[in-house]
């Protein structure tokens, strides 16, 4: 009986074995088509609700035939997708090979960032695409770029970390460009300056905070200034920055960090105050601004830690003594309102907003046929031709009030919420089509109101702009 029994506890143990293995974490990614589209059903010709790029990762899987599966993605969506377009993915622990590493609400450099790695973070890679992968750490999970995790433990970067600036001989210090005395110098820095030390490039130091750039190393200290609390040196550097420009006109705000591929958010005059949240190695600076919706990117040379200075009031009897009185006044031949763009061309910027015939606003300057204006109802500056305004007040008898084109279809306004899988911002056209320009752009979980429909796209009324957007992206 002792026999059988000690034989019968192998055997058990053995058919035990094989089933611990098999319940290891499987999980599945995009692999094989650019983009994969989320269907209501099992069935190519059921509505697309959504499609996702490759790598994309699958939080839950349910194989539901041969050919299809249903599927929850990273960000919540679910829906049936073809099976043969997914690939199962074993995790694994992985290190973070360089500082400052974003990490993404998707996998691709568009999507926004929600945390940065520093270098040697261990992370588990759940799905490991062609080009990204995407993993849980302890701020979250994300994608990540694959070639930069490795599979082998990888040594802490020494920075960053905070110097002083000194000079035995009294002076400021010169902030370059790059690493040697032939760059430009971008700005200086007072003795006593905290900075942030992110490099080291032989005898130059380079720096992200409060400007990005490099220094030579001999002008830094670790040690803080005597007299000088840590309470008092962190307030020295402080997140506070004021926009700045070598021509004192307007600087773009733009949704990443380059003028290639991320469009403008918001054009900010020169001495307007914003908050520095972080700085790239590439000479960017992300920013927060009250009159945004989310953060942007400038060049860092277009921010400083003080006021720029007001400009001179001209005097009276120069040239540009015709625009010393800033007030002006909307008008146009045939009454009707006129568009505010964010720059000076109706084919190169969008509308901000339209002012009707005798609206009163500020005039800031003109040059080329068009005229820089403020408006109490406008977030920032905006631009209008010059034919546009007049300095003085038009007739206040109102323009008939236009009588509403009925619709044919009969067609009900209604209120709904913009929304995009990935909280981002949605376009809105000038017509129904993508080949249509953009009118603007609308941040997912927006309000605006639905006035009417063409196929596939919804007529919208936004901030007093109307346009189109696609439906999929509008919900009631």
């Amino acid at each position: 009986m002792k026999k059988r029994s000690v034989l019968l506890l192998v055997l058990v143990l053995a058919l035990a074995l094989p089933i611990v293995s098999a319940s290891a974490s499987t999980h599945y990614y995009i692999s094989g088509t650019s983009f994969l589209k989320i269907r209501e059903l099992p069935d190519s010709g059921a509505r697309v609700k959504d499609s996702y790029r490759a790598d994309y990762a699958v939080a839950s899987y349910k194989k539901y035939n041969a050919d299809w599966a249903y599927v929850s993605f990273s960000n919540g969506e679910s829906g049936y997708v073809m099976r043969r377009y997914l690939k199962a993915s074993k995790s694994y622990t992985g290190y973070i090979t360089k500082n400052d590493t974003a990490l993404r609400t998707g996998p691709a450099a568009s999507f926004s960032e929600s945390a940065s790695l520093a270098q040697g973070t261990k992370v588990t890679v759940l799905t490991s695409g062609s080009a990204w992968s995407y993993i849980s750490t302890g701020k979250g999970t994300g994608y990540v770029k694959k070639s930069l995790i490795s599979t082998k433990p990888v040594k802490k970067n020494p920075y960053p970390y905070t110097a002083y600036v000194q000079n035995p001989a009294g002076r400021t210090v010169n902030v370059r460009k790059g690493a040697g005395k032939n760059y430009a110098v971008l700005t200086e820095l007072d003795i006593g300056q905290p900075v942030t030390v992110i490099g080291v490039s032989g005898r130059w130091y380079h720096i992200s905070d409060p400007t990005s750039g490099w220094m030579l190393g001999v002008y830094l200290t670790r040690t803080a200034p005597s007299g000088k609390s840590s309470s008092s040196s962190s307030s020295s550097s402080s997140a506070v920055r004021y926009i700045t420009s070598p021509n004192g006109k307007s600087v773009n705000v733009r949704r990443g960090p380059s003028e290639k591929g991320y469009g403008v958010m918001i054009s900010l005059p020169v001495g307007t105050k914003v908050e520095r949240i972080s700085s790239t190695d590439s000479g960017w600076t992300k920013i927060s601004y009250s009159g945004m919706k989310g953060d942007g990117y400038v060049k860092t040379e277009y921010l400083t830690t003080k006021k720029p200075a007001a400009e001179p009031t001209p005097k009276s009897g120069s040239s540009s003594s015709s625009t010393s009185s800033k007030t002006r006044y909307i008008t146009s031949p045939d009454g009707k309102s006129v568009n505010v763009r964010r720059g000076p061309s109706t084919t190169a910027y969008a509308v901000m907003i339209s002012l009707k015939v005798g609206t009163k606003v500020e005039l800031l300057s003109s040059s080329g046929g068009w005229s820089k204006i403020d408006y109490s109802g406008m977030k920032g500056t905006g631009y209008v031709k010059d034919e546009y305004l007049t300095a003085t007040k038009p007739g206040t008898t109102p323009a008939p009030t236009p009588k509403p084109t009925p619709n044919p279809d009969g067609f009900k306004s209604f209120k709904a919420t913009v929304f995009s899988g990935e909280g981002r911002y949605v376009n809105l056209r000038a017509d129904a089509g993508t080949a249509y320009s953009t009118v603007t752009q609308i941040l997912s979980g927006t309000r605006v109101k639905v006035i009417g429909e063409k196929g596939d796209w919804y007529k919208i009324s936004y901030n007093g702009m109307e346009g189109y957007m696609m439906k999929k992206y509008v919900i009631e």
